[in-house]
């Protein structure tokens, strides 16, 4: 009996011994075989490159025309006509303070004004008749002056209690309230012309003497806020004094906003500019950026091989630029298919499938 126990539990030891030697080789053959298999990869098909390339940079949205409007006097708010995002005419009252003290100061002045003024031409009339001395007729015209001024003074002063809009455009904000005293030059309404807007963006020194000065080379805004709605601009003006410390120069394209989307400054944007190209670009292609890999020796891609469906190392020289996609003048020609997508994972003779 005990023989027999034996003989069982080393068939038993066998067997199990035997399960793990398998099991080991199939977990050998698995890990051995999954390098081999296709790594999926976004693939691109090569395209020639236009005479022009297209730029972006972040823009922030400006008031071509805007104004901060302040009254020229001090005085107490009678009443704010208007409120914020208002539609406003150019010529409309917005504010106006109380009026009394300077009603009464012009009516002061106009009387005394109209003394001064008939004093002065009493005393022409006597020295027609060489009754009055020449000296005491100049004195009475320099009080009739001091008056004039006087009264144009405080006639201005009762103008300037009133607040206008100089232009047409919208109530940007109001910082004053009904009864509140204000001060002379204390902003108290911001009206900005949303029908006349700017886009700023800050080009890098390499790319500032390429930017376009005609109309016919476009440009093209986008607001974040509508990424659907691209805006016609044109170019405006460039500031030639760079910023010391990023070394960028502002430029700035006008546009007028569309009746069907609302536009403010302050928005972020993206402004689209076309780059003519230097020199003969007919044998350049173009390709996103994200499928240009590079180390020390220098920048390529991976070039696909259909008949096997492996990959190849094909060094490119890029030309210099900012933007999505780069021109490659050299070591790829429009038809090529390369991988777009995916290149940081895979050595040279590699096989891939394409991703769907």
């Amino acid at each position: 009996m005990f023989q027999i126990n034996n003989i069982r539990l080393l068939r038993f030891t066998s067997i199990f011994c035997l399960g793990l030697v398998l099991l080991g080789c199939s977990e050998t053959e698995t890990r051995v075989s999954e390098p081999n298999s296709p790594r999926p990869v976004k693939l691109i098909d090569v395209g020639a490159a236009n005479d022009e390339s297209r730029l972006r940079f972040p823009a922030v949205i400006g008031a071509a025309n805007n104004s901060d409007l302040s009254f020229l006097v001090s005085g107490r708010v009678e009443d704010v006509l208007v409120t914020e995002a208002q539609d406003i005419q150019e010529g409309q009252v917005l504010a106006r303070l109380e009026t009394r003290d300077y009603e009464n100061q012009v009516s002061s002045l106009l009387a005394s004004f109209d003394i001064a003024e008939e004093e002065y031409q009493r005393a022409l009339r006597l020295l027609e008749q060489d009754a009055i001395a020449k000296s005491v007729v100049e004195q009475r015209k320099a009080q009739r002056d001091v008056a004039t001024a006087q009264l144009d003074s405080a006639k201005k002063a009762l103008s300037d209690s009133v607040l206008t809009a100089p232009f047409t455009g919208v109530v940007a904000s109001i910082s004053i309230r009904k009864t509140e005293a204000v001060s002379a030059g204390a902003s108290a309404i911001t009206i900005i012309d949303v029908s006349s807007l700017e886009a700023t963006i800050n080009l890098p020194a390499s790319i500032v003497a390429q930017v376009p000065s005609r109309e016919d080379q476009g440009a093209l805004v986008i607001l974040d806020s509508a990424p659907d709605a691209p805006i016609q601009a044109v170019f405006k003006e460039a500031n030639l004094v760079g910023d010391a410390t990023s070394q960028t120069y502002r430029v700035t394209f006008a546009f007028s906003a569309p009746e069907q989307l609302l536009v403010l400054p302050g928005m972020n944007a993206t402004v689209f500019i076309q780059r003519t190209k230097n020199g003969d670009s007919r044998g350049a292609v173009n390709v996103p950026l994200a499928a240009v890999q590079s180390d020390a020796s220098g920048e390529f891609v991976w070039l696909l091989n259909e008949a096997d469906m492996t990959v190849s190392r094909q060094q490119v020289a890029i030309e210099p630029g900012i933007g999505e996609n780069a021109a490659v003048n050299s070591g790829l020609k429009a038809g090529d298919r390369i991988v777009g997508a995916g290149g940081a994972y895979i050595t040279e003779g590699a096989k891939v499938s394409e991703w769907q």
